[in-house]
């Protein structure tokens, strides 16, 4: 064996190994334990400066004399003695752990006195709790009923006042309009004695959902001798009473000739007291239709619904076809529950759901299967289930409680329509579908009111070419469009002076323009204005022909010509009247005989 040499093996001996450098995780971890180190170092001097151990050596002030520079004197009473400190706040100090104490002590004896109190509450028997329960109960139930009493009250004090002062005023027919736009309330003279309410219900009714009805019976010997008596009726909606005010004014009921008009604004409840049977039915969910969601087929799609099982849905792609193209055209109509207990608890519900998310939802249906109250969670054709469908979405969609979107909708990509339910059904008044059999009402023939005349030429005498004042005009005449035949009238009549501004006469022929670009809306009594404008039409361009030829200006002839016949290009695109009758009302703007054009009337 070969031998090494001294001079290699020392330096082997003095040689050093080479380190392995750390990895960038084991840096971090060390940085982070060095970091540590040190704060925990430095929060140990932190604490340290407010904990410092006494010295050992007791270090005391020695008092020297006190010198007085105005009387040049030096004391020296406490020379030599030792300096003792005190704070100003002892006596304060000691107050407040007086206090503290104090107040302990007190809660300790509330403390021990509501122990005492639970302890005796414990003891008591079934039966005394039962007591306390049902007294709790009656005192709920009382207070319900003195603000039901208060609230009753208010209704008879103005029916009273209304009372004294028709009396007062001796006026048979009734109260006088006060200028009220809003008030739905009727005042119905030389009634016969012996009717009653419930008769004048049943009349009144068929025109509307009843807010109240009222008889004023004659409280004195003078009031009988009268021999006739009078009422009032307060409609749920203004356009009701408008509607029964037409159709039975003057009436003979029970062969005495009723007198009806406008009452001073009685207080209107939520729920009517009564409602036509017609418009019960009207408000019931549709019948079972087998559709999801309980859709209801278009009528021409009746006889191509598909008989069909949920495998041939899947495996049949024709027939497949078929149905989604029947349920594209399917309508899902919401109605709002009648039961107020089913109502609360779908709306708390929804309100868990959208705070809490689905799983809630899955577990409330886990846990209430066999409760009946939760029922709509399952049966996904019910009006319960659809009604809840849809306020979920609704709220979800940014809707509130009481006010959400009535626009139709599809609430899944290719499903039904949803048609959501009206709000404040029954203040918008009857629907025109359901009042096509009843006799003595004429819906073109419509006035308005002494306020409502007034607002409207008001709208129409400062009405200028901008397009939020042409924009109310035409939105107030369209909301009363019942009286369509009055609102023309006033419009032609406001053109026919030819001392008008030229501004004011353009902004008029503007108004026409948007009331019959706006009659197809889906607004009740709308589509009148087309045949109630085409009678003053030809009158109204008479009156432009004569003022546009007085003009002096020729620009303002010029532009005021532009202007009307870029209207008749604006109603010939819109197709709102024939042709040939445009034409003619050209012609007759223009001063133009043209004996060949006869008027065609609007069908």
């Amino acid at each position: 064996m070969k031998k090494i040499a001294e001079q290699k093996l020392q330096a082997f001996a003095v040689g050093t190994m080479g380190k392995r450098q750390l990895s960038r995780k084991e840096l971090e971890e060390q940085k982070k334990r060095e970091d540590e180190a040190a704060a925990a170092h430095a929060f140990k001097e932190f604490v340290e400066t407010f904990q410092e151990a006494p010295s050992k050596i007791s270090k005391v002030w020695v008092k020297a004399g006190t010198y007085d520079a105005g009387s040049r004197k030096e004391d020296v009473r406490d020379k030599g003695k030792l300096y003792k400190p005190s704070s100003r706040l002892e006596a304060e100090h000691e107050k407040a752990n007086d206090y503290v104490k104090m107040v302990a002590n007190e809660s300790k004896k509330e403390l021990l006195a509501n122990n005492k109190k639970k302890a005796q509450e414990k003891k008591k028997s079934n039966l005394e709790l039962f007591k306390e329960e049902l007294r709790q109960i009656q005192e709920e139930r009382e207070e319900r009923h003195k603000y039901k009493h208060m609230a009753k009250s208010m209704v008879p004090a103005s029916s009273t006042s209304l009372e004294q002062e028709t009396y007062k005023e001796e006026k048979e027919t009734g109260s006088f309009d006060n200028g009220d736009p809003n008030t739905t309330n009727l005042y119905l003279g030389n009634l016969n004695p012996k009717i009653s309410e419930q008769a004048l219900m049943e009349l009144f009714g068929k025109y509307g959902p009843l807010a109240s009805i009222k008889i004023m019976w004659p409280r004195s010997e003078e009031e009988r001798a009268r021999g006739r008596n009078c009422g009032f009726v307060a409609y749920m909606s203004r356009r009701d009473a408008e509607r029964a005010l037409r159709a039975l004014n003057g009436k003979d009921v029970m062969n005495y000739e009723m007198k009806l008009g406008w009452g001073k604004s009685v207080p209107i409840m939520t729920h009517p007291i009564y409602i036509p049977p017609i418009l019960v039915a009207y408000t019931l969910p549709p019948p079972p239709s087998g559709l999801p969601f309980n859709a209801q087929a278009h009528p021409a799609d009746l006889d191509n619904i598909p008989k069909m099982t949920s495998h041939d849905y899947m495996n049949e792609p024709e027939m497949k076809q078929q149905m989604d193209d029947v349920l594209y055209k399917s309508i899902v109509k919401v109605v709002i529950p009648t039961e107020r207990a089913l109502l609360m608890l779908i709306h708390r519900m929804v309100e868990f759901v959208i705070r809490e998310g689905p799983m809630f939802e899955a577990l409330i249906m886990t846990r209430e299967m066999e409760n009946p109250m939760y029922k709509f969670l399952f049966e996904n054709e019910s009006p319960s289930h659809i009604y809840y469908r849809w306020k979920l979405f609704s709220l979800l969609q940014g809707d509130s409680v009481n006010d959400w979107r009535t626009k139709e909708f599809r609430m899944f990509r290719g499903g039904s329509i949803w048609k959501p339910p009206p709000i404040n059904f029954y203040t918008q008044g009857m629907p025109e579908e359901l009042l096509a059999d009843l006799e003595g009402i004429d819906c073109n023939k419509g006035n308005l009111s002494v306020a409502q005349r007034d607002r409207l030429e008001d709208l129409i005498r400062h009405l200028t070419p901008e397009r939020q004042k042409i924009g109310d005009a035409m939105i107030f005449c369209i909301e009363h469009a019942d009286a369509a035949e009055e609102i023309c009238e006033c419009i032609a009549e406001s053109l026919s002076s030819n001392e008008t501004m030229v501004k004011r006469k353009i902004a008029r022929i503007y108004l026409i323009s948007d009331i019959l670009h706006n009659c197809s809306v889906k607004v009740s009594n709308a589509s009148f204005f087309r045949k109630a404008m085409e009678k003053n039409l030809l009158d109204i361009f008479k009156s432009l022909n004569a003022y546009h030829m007085q003009l002096d200006s020729r620009l303002k002839a010029e532009g005021f010509k532009s202007r009307v016949m870029n209207v008749f290009k604006a109603w010939e695109e819109w197709a709102v009247y024939p042709k040939e009758f445009l034409l003619r009302l050209q012609h007759t703007f223009l001063g133009i005989t043209i004996n060949s054009i006869a008027l065609v009337p609007c069908e």
